[in-house]
């Protein structure tokens, strides 16, 4: 009896100590994000600050909209939320558990616009969040592209300096498949030079759009393309060329706006010739561009198709050239397709030989709005 008193004493004694231990005290200090303001379907790294025990601590993610990238989403103290596609204020939650112990920390996400870039952190905004390259130099040695940003603590004049790496033409490029584009949207990207441009070549700015889903073999609007050279004389030489192309792809023929030849219906250009111009270029001291200088480029597409273009704020023209074609397509085929964005590009020189220095590109922002906004400051 002794013994089984002593063993009986031992137990409860052990599970009075057990029950008297205490899950470990934690607190959440912060749940931090990386950026205040995101855009339509954005990855957005967020991370939990918590002190207190570390060992067995869990997390859990909540959002009330959007989603959590999936083998990141519970138990890390980071995360990664993928904003939705609809602008508007969102909650996401990160709750830091052990044992019965929690803390619980609510942050605000707003979202409000379809996609912006200001080019202030090149590890994350060009690994895996969209942007694609062509010929350009590549500042990582991995395989990821990650160009030099310049002035990365002030958004104001930040840039992502692209430099062209060969004799093949390089380009940045950004898909447009988190959200459907349609018209009305804005496109404006602020961007210049810097060191070296090569004589007589010209920076381009493009949106490409989406072949139709249905009816595929019909003609299409499948680039908008402004093309300018920052370093001519625009007393005497032409010096911005602005067009449309027209792709049919039961003939495979593409033709660009003012050639009236080789597409029905004949797409008429965007700017007037009767005003000066040829059907797509011409001269204007706006697009001279100093070693260094950046300008704000925008172009618009109104709800009834109508194209603005802008320099630097101020309005250069407005056209009918695409409504118009828009127009006569929809006329032919009362169920023609709104023409839908596929990617947004610039390109710029690519070296004339192996030798030649590479052209170098500083791109301070770039804007797309869909909500009728015209994004026309500088």
């Amino acid at each position: 009896m002794k013994v089984k008193n002593k063993i009986f004493y031992i137990l409860a004694a052990a599970i009075l100590i057990s029950g008297c231990e205490k899950d470990p005290n934690i607190e959440m200090t912060s749940l931090n994000k990386l950026g205040d303001e995101f855009y339509l379907g954005e990855r957005v790294l967020m991370w939990a600050s918590t002190e207190g025990e570390r060992e067995d601590m869990t997390y859990e993610w909540k959002a009330t909209g959007g989603s959590f990238d999936g083998f990141r989403t519970q138990n890390r103290f980071e995360n990664v939320w993928i904003a939705p596609t609809t602008p508007g204020t969102y909650e996401v939650t990160a709750t830091a558990k052990n044992g019965k112990s929690t803390s619980t920390k609510t942050t605000s996400m707003r979202v409000t616009q379809y996609f912006f870039d200001e080019f202030q952190n090149p590890t994350y905004m060009f690994r895996g969040n969209g942007w694609l390259q062509s010929n350009l130099v590549n500042s990582n040695s991995g395989s990821d592209f990650i160009p030099v940003i310049s002035n990365a603590n002030n958004p104001s004049l930040s840039t992502a300096d692209i430099v062209a790496s060969g004799t093949s033409a390089p380009n940045m490029r950004r898909l447009l498949n988190l959200a459907e584009l349609k018209a009305p949207f804005s496109v404006k990207t602020k961007l210049g030079w810097k060191g070296f441009f090569r004589t007589g070549q010209a920076i381009t700015i493009s949106m490409l759009f989406v072949q139709p889903s249905r009816n595929t073999s019909r003609p299409h609007i499948r680039e908008v393309r402004w093309s300018f050279n920052p370093t001519v004389n625009p007393t005497t030489t032409n010096n911005f060329q602005i067009r449309y192309e027209i792709f049919t792809p039961a003939t495979g023929v593409a033709v660009f706006s003012g050639n009236t030849a080789g597409a029905f219906p004949t797409p008429d250009p965007l700017l007037n010739p009767s005003a000066g111009f040829t059907a797509n270029s011409g001269r204007n001291a706006i697009f001279a561009l100093a070693n260094g200088q950046q300008k704000a480029f925008t172009f618009s597409l109104t709800s009834d198709y109508t194209f603005i273009a802008h320099v630097d704020g101020v309005e250069w023209f407005r056209s009918n050239g695409i409504k118009d074609w828009i127009t006569k397509a929809k006329t032919q085929w009362p169920d023609f397709e709104d023409p839908i964005g596929r990617e947004f590009r610039i390109a710029f020189p690519a070296r004339a030989n192996a030798n030649e220095t590479g052209t170098t590109i500083a791109v301070n922002s770039v804007y797309i709005n869909n909500d009728g906004t015209i994004l026309n400051t500088p």
